[in-house]
């Protein structure tokens, strides 16, 4: 028992509780058809320099949830994976996290 809470006590133990969650980022980009709506590119990448995340995430239309959930693998340093237009024909959309977890 003495051997297990050493363990948990090392520094690279900490790690372990580290939240996926605050290494997921949106960004925006200027695509012409997003532009042309008066919006703007949404798109998610992740920030952590070498784990990889998996992430959950859920569409809002003018503010009220749509029932839309996606889940994307992001890998670090990868370049940023598209969402959609921040506006739609019809209003303001945008994402928000549900949960990350870290793949390895």
């Amino acid at each position: 028992m003495t051997l297990l809470l050493w363990g948990a006590l090392l520094p690279g133990a900490a790690g372990a509780d580290e939240d996926a969650t605050t290494y997921v980022a949106f960004v925006e980009d200027f695509t012409a058809q997003c532009v042309a709506r008066n919006g703007v590119q949404i798109l998610v990448r992740n920030t952590h320099p070498t784990r990889r995340l998996r992430v959950w995430l859920d569409r809002y239309h003018m503010g009220t949830g749509t029932g839309d959930r996606s889940r994307s693998d992001l890998a670090p340093a990868s370049e940023p994976e598209a969402l959609g237009c921040s506006r739609s024909s019809t209003g303001p959309q945008e994402w928000r996290v549900v949960r990350s977890v870290f793949l390895d």
